[in-house]
């Protein structure tokens, strides 16, 4: 405006013509970079994980931590008794979420199961309690519709507790035959009972091991989404990851 002034007053005709040329050089240059910020904006991908899952960890639990790549070794999964151990599965996890809930102190992770071979591709949710246990060896019980676990390691032997609910409910298997009938009594069929109706997956397993409690359920999505993107509805999104971590808080009320 200032230089359409000065041209029109036909004084200083030259001086207007360049405030014109340099107030155009400024505008064209906030033009261009807003252009470029408008797409590196677009183009930013956010885990929203980072910003988002690990402080509702770190505000839900004591000593709460997340980690969306580090987590459980092929060992460490398989030394829960849980899975069969054989060459051709494979195994690996991520999204582990670790503190300490009512004293308990625990450590959940998704687990990805893999057969060579085969189109076989399951999906899981591994949580492993630190609670008391009457039981020494490894005893485990697995949902009815869960696939037999076969371990070269060991001698685990498949049997019936007596219990009625839970052999209608449970396959049980053992190291020691003796040591898990002695366990099981109305406070255990409360607990597995009490699991089964959570309604956590198509199969679930749970095993009772030297002082350790390790709860497994198979799902069709990983817990925490891994898509990157900055379209996130905050809300909701806090709303899902607590409803999600909730799970360790019920477990753990259940079995303590």
């Amino acid at each position: 405006l200032y230089a359409v002034y000065l041209n029109h007053t036909g004084i200083m005709l030259s001086y207007g013509i360049i405030v014109a040329s340099v107030a155009m050089l400024a505008l064209a240059g906030f033009l261009s970079f807003r252009i470029r910020l408008q797409v590196k904006l677009e183009g930013m991908k956010l885990d929203y994980r980072k910003v988002l899952v690990t402080p509702v960890v770190a505000e839900m639990y004591e000593k709460g931590t997340f980690s969306g790549s580090g987590s459980l070794t092929e060992r460490e999964i398989l030394n829960t008794n849980l899975f069969s151990d054989g060459y051709e599965y494979k195994y690996d996890s991520k999204n582990e979420c670790k503190g300490v809930y009512k004293d308990i102190v625990f450590e959940a992770s998704d687990v990805k199961e893999t057969k060579a071979n085969t189109n076989m591709s399951v999906i899981g949710r591994i949580f492993q309690f630190e609670i008391p246990t009457e039981n020494v060896n490894p005893v485990i019980f697995a949902s009815a519709t869960a696939p037999a676990i076969e371990r070269m390691t060991g001698q685990l032997k498949v049997f019936e507790t007596g219990n009625d609910e839970i052999d209608k409910r449970y396959m049980t298997y053992a190291f020691d035959e003796n040591e898990a009938k002695n366990m099981i009594n109305s406070s255990l069929e409360f607990k597995l009972l009490s699991i089964i109706k959570m309604g956590l997956g198509r199969v679930v397993k749970i095993c009772f091991y030297n002082n350790k409690v390790c709860v497994y359920y198979t799902s069709d999505h990983l817990s925490f989404e891994e898509v990157l993107t900055k379209k996130h509805k905050t809300a909701e999104e806090v709303h899902n990851t607590v409803k999600t971590l909730s799970i360790i808080d019920k477990l753990i009320d259940i079995l303590k």
